[in-house]
């Protein structure tokens, strides 16, 4: 496990960096929040441990831009500001444990495996296309941010059509993605399927449609 320890007091960070390696942890150290961002930006690291008061500002900022930017990490603020607002406002933001200085090593230790357990929450993955939104994680679709709800045939199709929003789906790509590789399909069978999503869509909006080059293929058209 690598940790990324962010402390500006250098002997605080020596002594807490060689028990932690003790245990068996790689850690890297940072005194400011500029080395933390480079040390993030070109990192992967299991868990920060951040100080809330650095010579350059608030260790919070760290836990608000990584979630702003979707770039899931696990935090655990390590600071002598130990009101209840300012542990209220520090797990609120992101951070997974909020340790109040001063502390023993086995503490902070205890608190480090516990954080490590705590699942990251990954960013949702969402396509867009006009008002239409796919949320790939639950296969679901909504339009102006309402559910739309699809047969599960429909609902492949217009999934590989949002995959890839305005490009041209070779028909034989959807009928795959539909029908399986191996399965004789009718001609008509995904026209069909077609026709009946198109009415969904109108039924719903006038600014998503199902645009058709004969012969070739279909694609999702914007008005």
């Amino acid at each position: 496990m690598r940790l990324l320890m962010v402390e500006d007091d250098a002997g605080v960070t020596e002594t807490l960096a060689a028990y932690l390696r003790r245990q068996g942890y790689v850690v890297d150290a940072a005194g400011t929040l500029d080395m933390a961002r480079e040390a993030l930006a070109s990192n992967q690291f299991d868990l920060v441990v951040v100080d809330r008061m650095l010579p350059d500002g608030d260790g919070l900022t760290l836990v608000t831009q990584a979630a702003a930017r979707g770039r899931p990490q696990r935090f655990l603020m390590l600071t002598a500001m130990d009101g209840v607002e300012d542990t209220v406002v520090a797990l609120e933001a992101g951070a997974v444990d909020y340790v109040a200085k001063p502390f023993e090593p086995r503490e902070l230790l205890a608190r480090i495996r516990n954080a490590l357990r705590r699942d990251i929450a990954l960013p949702q993955e969402l396509k867009r296309f006009g008002p239409l939104t796919y949320d790939v994680d639950s296969n679901g679709f909504a339009i102006d941010d309402e559910p739309f709800v699809l047969r599960r045939t429909e609902a492949l199709i217009l999934a590989a059509l949002i995959a890839r929003p305005g490009a041209m789906i070779q028909r034989e790509s959807l009928e795959a993605r539909v029908y399986g590789y191996d399965r004789f399909v009718n001609a008509n069978s995904l026209e069909s399927q077609i026709s009946r999503l198109r009415r969904n869509l109108a039924a719903r909006t006038d600014h998503v449609k199902i645009l058709a080059v004969r012969g070739v293929g279909y694609r999702l058209s914007e008005t």
